[in-house]
């Protein structure tokens, strides 16, 4: 048991650090969000893509440490050694608030790239408007507006 207390408390340190590591490239792509650095971007979400896997892989090294206990406040409820449960609790609060935060900043980078898709639509939509007007050739589905004057003139019938 107390192998297995030493192996737990070894796995949450690992997983702090992991996903303190998480938390600051989290914070970092919103920088780039904000900057339009396409390839701080790019390199962020590669090293976000490795704490993900790093941070999964604790966790199934967890689960398989007390496959029979459904949550870590369980565990940790039943060891009988106070001091070493006291520790492991400030551990697994202090992870539980990373992954609240770590879950705080990606919501707001999505939000971000959301309205970054907005503006992109928004220039875009400008962009054809002046270039092809919209009411004088397609309707609001893409589709080639037929103005009845235009199609009964044609250049043949005059020249006949």
């Amino acid at each position: 048991m107390q192998k297995e207390i030493l192996e737990l408390e070894k796995i949450l340190e690992q997983e702090i650090d992991a996903c303190s590591k998480l938390e600051q490239y989290i914070v970092d792509k919103k920088n780039f969000l904000v900057k339009g650095d396409i390839e701080g971007i790019m390199n962020t979400d590669n090293e976000l893509e490795k704490y993900n896997s790093a941070i999964e892989k604790l966790e199934e090294k967890r689960l398989q440490l007390y496959p029979d206990k459904s949550s870590l406040k369980e565990i940790i409820d039943n060891i009988e050694e106070k001091n070493k449960a006291q520790h492991l609790e400030k551990l697994r609060v202090k992870l539980n608030d990373l992954l609240t935060n770590t879950q705080k900043q990606n919501n707001i980078n999505a939000e971000l790239i959301k309205h970054s898709l907005t503006i992109i639509e928004s220039s875009i939509a400008s962009i054809v408007n002046v270039l092809v007007p919209e009411n004088s050739y397609y309707n609001s589905k893409g589709r080639v507006i037929k103005d009845e004057s235009s199609s009964t003139i044609s250049s043949v019938i005059h020249e006949i």
